[in-house]
């Protein structure tokens, strides 16, 4: 281990963060060949500008079983999935006696 601190470029800082999406990728689910990049934020925890810049570039080396990455956010539009939930029961009063 390296006991003086060094700083590193932007690009360096990006191609380490490209090589830790790269390890990921076989990690996460995979439906039709696409990765959704939510899979990817939850997996890496990479800030998600920082991940969707990564995922822009065109030097990243996907597996032979992803085809595309989707980079449209399911959770942060808060989209919800399955049944909706029902209203809570409304609490009845109690009546007041004379």
């Amino acid at each position: 281990m390296n006991t003086t601190t060094e700083t590193l470029s932007d690009e360096e800082m990006l191609a380490r963060y490209k090589q830790a999406v790269e390890r990921a990728i076989p990690h996460v689910p995979v439906k039709n060949g696409v990765v959704e990049i939510d899979s990817l934020w939850v997996e890496t925890s990479i800030p998600y500008t920082l991940l969707k810049e990564i995922l822009a570039r065109n030097d990243l080396i996907l597996p032979e079983n992803v085809q595309r990455i989707n980079t449209t956010s399911r959770v942060r539009t808060g989209e919800k999935r399955g049944k909706k939930k029902r209203k809570p029961r409304r609490r009845k009063k109690n009546k007041v006696r004379n």
